[in-house]
């Protein structure tokens, strides 16, 4: 019965139980009774004598005050009037039900019954002092975009912050979707303090590098230096020719390597990693807050690290000339680049240099200079750079995918305002230890998984088919013919694909690129091996960045705990077995809400770059294209909308090829176009520009003729 009920629940007009009545030829008195054990269930809800099914969907509030519900399943979003709100703001989870709909509504309507679940627990902003005839009146001005709000603060709850402060304000109380109340709980500072729009971002995420006052405690008993006489058992691979290899500003260095030619013609390759498990003592403070950080964080002006400087830039840190414990993962190639043997221990290792990836590159590109100061490693690096080249081409034949990432560097001023963007680039020594990494992480988690031990493997689903399709279509779009697969796309049908855009239509290829992207499933940890599509592995975990990564921390302990020291195995393999899913999606999670931290600081410093270019011509490309506009990239990482309203004609979106077409114009990804930047906001993190042939005819308003 309360399945039939349900059922007429979802007709049209069906809402009061003579309706219902009508439809099920269930009795009334039946109805009545069943629809009261559904609203206690929570699937119905009654407003009078209406009867309507209750959803849940997260909201999103527009500036103009209504919102949209959606509810991630096939129907279309439900807009809900500014009315019909109640205090829900933008990206709450709510409970709403759907009203009538009448012959004037062009969208489905819906009613907010309550919040569920807040997104916003905090108002992140300027504290402003208002005075009335009665009393001076407090609040914080949000700097979130997208959580617009005042929050208003009583005297009693401002905790010593002054107007002028840039506070976190904890919300109290819901008033409305722009309103509500709250108290004081931290001051981050004020409002021309150099980097605080940086500091307001961090903690929105919750990042922050102050550590707990019990942690810092534990930082005590912690040593400053290893006396290795403490460690008789570890392999001693101090009269090795080990290295680190590093970017010129780095701090901490948390992997190390050594490669040689063997008596038989193969290849040694050492990978030795900071055994931060050796200080980092599992449940105790330092690695709960390891654990709720679970990553460090790389903003423009610093880092908000995963562990405290005592151990990231020092104990753990793998620094030249000094003692330092690893866990060694030595590899043994042949000529053709196969893995035919490897052992992983516990070592003890002292680093002959601290490497730069400029100093490298100089040496292999054969700067005499360079090469006479690091003489003693220089037959090393070009035997690295050898095996390299060996194991990164036998990984291309299995078809991984080399995703180019663009990324850009921000120099600041002292008042930590934008002066300019620079793209990195990788050479050659950046993408050798690129692949030692790679191997290192792949045979660590090949080994786990044929002992049958539990790991924290880094995985990469297989991506919707549907959504590669589209990409493929867009390559076809711009003159490429790529084979498409009849069942299921391959890691080498995308690496041929994207190969063939770089070869053959090179301006479009960042492009497109980022199009194959957006389409690929996104990395995550998981305790299921379920392999790495873009990769091309089938087994792939984290290992070489404990000191900023915690999977790579819990990999560590269970090689230390289930191969090495097997005391207590049967009770560790069921512990690990038992809180490693929950490990595996916190990472997952932290992992990113620090990508998203990472990018939001990157478009506020951008958009504040280009708050004073108002009207400058810049020449970008169309790196995307929606119903709404195109995306247009400049060269220096800068991204602008150019909405549909402003260009000159009808224009329409085909969502197949991906471009925007009127009767005499065409606009495609990969397009050169020279635009005017018309607005910038650094709040809203947001570049608006116009196309300068569209700008021209508005100026001399020509444009609305």
């Amino acid at each position: 019965m309360k399945e039939q009920i349900l059922e007429a629940l979802t007709k049209p007009y069906c809402h009061m139980v003579k309706d219902i009545n009508k439809i099920t030829k269930i009795k009334k008195d039946d109805i009545k009774l069943t629809l009261k054990a559904l609203i206690n269930d929570g699937l119905v809800y009654q407003d009078g004598n209406l009867f309507y099914l209750r959803k849940k969907g997260i909201i999103q509030v527009k500036d103009q005050g209504f919102g949209f519900i959606h509810t991630n399943t096939d129907e279309n979003d439900f807009y809900v009037s500014e009315y019909n709100l109640k205090d829900s703001s933008n990206g709450d989870l709510v409970d709403f039900y759907v009203l009538p709909k009448t012959y004037k509504d062009n969208l489905d309507n819906g009613v907010v019954i309550n919040v569920l679940e807040r997104k916003n627990t905090h108002v992140l902003g300027i504290l402003v002092s208002k005075q009335t005839k009665n009393k001076t009146l407090y609040y914080v001005e949000s700097q979130n975009a997208d959580y617009d709000v005042r929050c208003y603060v009583e005297e009693k709850n401002l905790h010593n912050a002054t107007a002028g402060a840039i506070v976190s304000a904890k919300i109290i109380k819901y008033t409305s979707s722009i309103r509500v109340e709250g108290e004081v709980e931290k001051i981050l500072g004020y409002e021309n303090d150099p980097g605080i729009d940086i500091s307001l971002i961090a903690e929105k995420y919750s990042f922050y590098k102050d550590f707990p006052q019990v942690v810092l405690d534990e930082l005590d008993n912690i040593p400053d230096s290893v006396n290795s006489k403490l460690y008789p058992n570890r392999k001693d691979f101090r009269e090795e020719t080990i290295i680190t290899i590093d970017g010129d500003d780095s701090k901490d260095f948390d992997d190390a390597v050594c490669v040689k030619k063997l008596e038989n013609g193969n290849y040694y390759l050492g990978v030795y990693i900071a055994d931060v498990s050796e200080y980092v003592k599992e449940s105790h403070p330092l690695d709960e807050e390891a654990l709720f950080r679970a990553t460090s964080v790389y903003l423009a002006d610093r880092v908000i690290p995963m562990l405290p400087q005592k151990l990231s830039n020092g104990i753990c840190s793998l620094n030249e000339g000094v003692d330092r414990l690893v866990l060694a993962c030595e590899m043994e190639y042949d000529k053709a680049g196969k893995l035919v043997n490897y052992e992983i221990s516990e070592g003890i290792i002292r680093s002959a240099h601290r490497m730069t990836y400029n100093n490298v590159n100089k040496m292999l590109n054969g700067d005499i200079e360079t090469i006479k100061k690091y003489n003693d490693i220089y037959d090393m690096n070009i035997e690295m750079s050898n095996l390299a080249d060996i194991i990164r081409n036998l990984r291309n034949k299995k078809g991984a995918i080399d995703f180019e990432v663009p990324e850009y560097k921000a120099t600041l001023d002292k008042e930590g305002r934008p002066l300019s963007f620079e793209l990195r680039t990788r050479d050659k020594a950046e993408m050798l230890i690129e692949d030692f990494m790679l191997e290192a992480n792949q045979t660590v988690a090949y080994h786990m998984t044929i002992s049958n031990l539990p790991c924290a493997y880094r995985i990469h689903e297989n991506p919707d088919d549907e959504a590669v399709k589209k990409v493929f279509n867009l390559i076809s779009a711009i003159g490429l013919h790529p084979h498409v697969p009849r069942n299921k796309f391959l890691p080498k049908d995308v690496q041929n694909a994207m190969n063939m855009v770089k070869k053959d239509r090179s301006e479009s290829y960042q492009v497109v690129n980022s199009m194959m992207l957006r389409a690929m499933a996104k990395a995550k940890y998981s305790e299921k091996n379920l392999g790495h599509f873009g990769l091309a592995m089938n087994y792939y975990c984290h290992f070489t960045s404990p000191i900023r990564r915690y999977p790579d921390l819990m990999v560590h302990r269970m090689i230390k705990r289930l191969i090495l020291h097997t005391n207590n195995f049967e009770s560790d393999l069921n512990h690990f077995n038992e809180i490693l899913h929950d490990i595996c999606v916190q990472s997952s999670i932290k992992e990113r809400e620090a990508i998203d931290c990472e990018r939001e600081v990157m478009d506020m410093l951008m958009a504040s770059f280009m708050e004073d270019k108002y009207g400058q011509e810049f020449v970008g490309t169309v790196d995307s294209i929606t119903k709404f506009g195109m995306f247009v990239l400049l060269d220096n990482g800068v991204e602008g909308l150019v909405h549909i309203s402003t260009l000159d004609g009808y224009f329409t979106f085909n969502p197949e090829n991906m471009t925007l077409n009127s009767s005499r114009k065409t606009y495609k990804i990969g397009d050169k176009v020279n635009v005017i930047c018309v607005s910038a906001s650094k709040k809203k993190r947001q570049v608006d520009f116009v196309l300068k042939a569209s700008y021209d005819k508005m100026i001399s308003g020509d444009f609305y003729e």
